[in-house]
């Protein structure tokens, strides 16, 4: 395996030309460090990039503290590739476990050969928005599993925090009306109790599904709580609030969970309307959750909205 082979193993270079990678190649240098030497330290200029052809290395934080290991590579692996790209010191101390060999490919020799290929700088730059798109995506990724609830599916408690606020604001703005209903599975606690926790989380997902199905595009349901759950109705005036929340408390009453015995749910609905009843996303809140209230406290299965209606 030639110097240019162990480069490609390194995802810097991934979209580079092989005849790019082959020049990069011919201008590393082989380096060997004893057992126990510090190859680089943290703080330190970077200004190269190392793959490993044989032994071990570990990884440190800090320097100062040889307790703390983020990692262990062998050979194949590298370290130091955005040295490459910029002058920022060393972020880790790397030691050697044992004899080590290392290819090395300096930020001098890599930058002339940018200067005097600029094909090979445009790939380069290819290469790294492919990789910053990934990255952007996984982090979109990881972010949109942040504000989701695992077990429905629906937008969760963080999630309806940040959409509330947004909704008040545009409502002020724009001139703009809009709803908050809440609802409440009834009696849950004994579902748990009786039946277990599992059956209990088959109908949480159950209800996830049944409020995604039954809700406009434009409405927004969220899981804010243990059984309790909230939909942000765009444009939607009191009466029109109290309609939506009715067909979804009648909805949950029509319909069966999926478990192999018999098993009726319903739940209680409450609304508040923006800025109609109030202009405060937590007195909206607190409105539409009194409204649930009373509609619990009147015998379940039903839907009351603020008193001012």
């Amino acid at each position: 395996m030639d110097a240019s082979d162990h480069l490609l193993r390194v995802p810097l270079f991934e979209g580079l030309e092989p005849e790019a990678v082959k020049k990069l190649g011919g201008l590393t240098r082989t380096a060997s460090f004893p057992t126990g030497a510090k190859i680089v330290e943290m703080g330190e200029s970077g200004l190269s990039l190392f793959v490993i052809l044989e032994g071990q290395v570990r990884v440190l934080y800090p320097a100062r503290s040889s307790t703390f290991e983020l990692a262990r590579l062998g050979p194949g692996d590298f370290f130091g590739e955005m040295a490459l790209l910029n002058d920022k010191p060393r972020s880790a101390t790397v030691e050697a476990l044992e004899d080590v060999e290392l290819l090395v490919l300096e930020q001098d020799d890599f930058r002339n050969v940018l200067l005097e290929a600029p094909s090979v700088a445009v790939q380069l730059i290819e290469s790294l928005s492919i990789r910053i798109r990934s990255a952007d995506e996984h982090i979109s990724s990881l972010s949109d599993k942040a504000m989701r609830d695992p077990l429905t599916g629906l937008l969760n408690r963080r999630a309806y925090r940040e959409r509330i606020k947004e909704e008040v604001d545009r409502a002020l703005r724009y001139e703009e009306r809009f709803s908050l209903i809440l609802l409440d599975l009834d009696q849950f606690k004994s579902i748990n109790d009786t039946f277990g926790h599992d059956v209990g989380d088959v109908v949480l997902g159950w209800t996830g599904r049944l409020l995604t199905e039954h809700t406009r595009s434009a409405d927004m349901p969220f899981r804010i709580g243990g059984e309790e759950f909230a939909i942000l109705a765009p444009s939607t005036e009191g009466k029109v609030a109290h309609m939506v929340t009715q067909r979804l408390v009648d909805g949950v009453a029509e319909a069966r969970p999926p478990v192999d015995f018999e098993l009726r749910i319903t739940m209680s609905g409450g609304y508040a309307c923006c800025p109609d009843n109030t202009a405060s996303a937590e007195a909206l809140f607190s409105m539409a959750d009194k409204a649930l209230f009373r509609a619990k406290a009147e015998g379940r299965n039903r839907v009351c909205g603020p008193k001012t209606d």
